[in-house]
């Protein structure tokens, strides 16, 4: 598995399982100050992108909106199998209900017990939209994160501390 997730030389399929479930257990497991950077390093090779847009303002709730809030509502109240009902099959292989179970016990182990959430904000990363809601969490502020595919699909989810970029990914052929 590589450290600088840059290239996609076995396939996307393969390339997202892999950092799907990288991507996951570095944001919940590595200790608060590691965290920012694995998360940046394995959310950037699910985003191939020529720029970023920002998109809805939180007051303009979309569909993608929607689902991530769910999903996220789901999570707080133990609700596993709901969480992931929206998950495009890669991603339902690479984190099922009960690995996301753990990934949250996990991530509160960290941050600290749920408290509440604000405003999900959303940026177009190339052919994905990314959700992001802010977390206030018992001990430190957090981040929730899903991405989805146009069809709607959550193709990433990420528990993050607050402000870790979506980044672009070079591709080399």
């Amino acid at each position: 598995m590589p450290h600088e997730a840059t290239t996609c030389s076995s396939g996307r399929g393969q390339l997202v399982r892999v950092v799907t479930a990288v991507s996951l257990a570095a944001c919940v497991l590595l200790p608060a100050g590691g965290l920012a950077s694995a998360a940046m390093r394995a959310h950037a090779a699910t985003t191939t992108v020529a720029g970023l847009v920002a998109a809805a303002s939180p007051a303009a709730r979309t569909p993608y909106d929607q689902t991530a809030t769910q999903a996220l509502d789901a999570i707080v109240s133990g609700n596993f199998a709901d969480a992931t009902a929206h998950f495009d099959p890669t991603l339902r292989e690479a984190l099922p209900p009960d690995a996301l179970a753990g990934a949250w016990k996990s991530y509160q182990d960290t941050f600290g017990r749920y408290q509440s959430h604000g405003d999900p904000k959303d940026v177009t990363a190339g052919e994905f939209t990314v959700v992001s809601v802010p977390l206030t969490m018992e001990r430190e502020a957090g981040e929730f994160r899903m991405s989805f595919h146009k069809d709607g699909s959550a193709a990433g989810l990420w528990l993050l501390k607050p402000g870790v970029p979506v980044l672009p990914v070079v591709r080399q052929s």
